[in-house]
């Protein structure tokens, strides 16, 4: 919501000529969970991206190799099915966190008068939704070994 006019704004807001002092414990706590979501947005960027690398190069060999008769072929799905439901679980433990930094950025917001924050949300729907594809490559995974017991 924008605001046309000074008085049209709530009092508890801060404006340009108000400032925080240097030792304001709650200033220095919003600008390190504010790291902290930067550097957890970039790490599961890049362990989504690895992933994804590694499962797709695994999947590419497993596919081009699989009428060569090696019973020992179908054991290269492991690595893959473990890290999945590995990140599965990561991944689940990193959403409920992040509804918590959401709490705690909006009370710090609320009591210093920031009229708003980071849109933190991102990140969950991020971790959300790699969540559910993490378990999706899991199933298929799992179909794919022990469908290799059968042909």
């Amino acid at each position: 919501m924008t605001y046309r006019y000074k008085e049209d704004k709530p009092e508890n807001w801060i404006d340009r000529e108000h400032e925080l002092p240097e030792d304001n414990t709650l200033w220095k706590q919003y600008e390190i969970y504010i790291d902290i979501f930067k550097f957890y947005l970039d790490t599961t960027w890049k362990v989504v991206t690895w992933f994804y690398a590694i499962t797709g190069a695994i999947l590419v060999y497993y596919f081009d190799h699989a009428d060569n008769n090696n019973p020992y072929l179908r054991y290269s799905l492991v690595l893959p099915a473990l890290l999945s439901i590995g990140f599965f679980i990561i991944f689940g433990k990193g959403a409920q966190k992040n509804k918590k930094l959401n709490e705690w950025l909006d009370y710090i917001r609320s009591e210093l008068g920031i009229p708003g924050r980071p849109h933190t949300e991102i990140l969950l729907i991020f971790l959300e939704q790699s969540r559910n594809l993490f378990a999706a490559v899991f199933l298929g995974l799992t179909i794919l070994f022990v469908s290799s017991f059968f042909w």
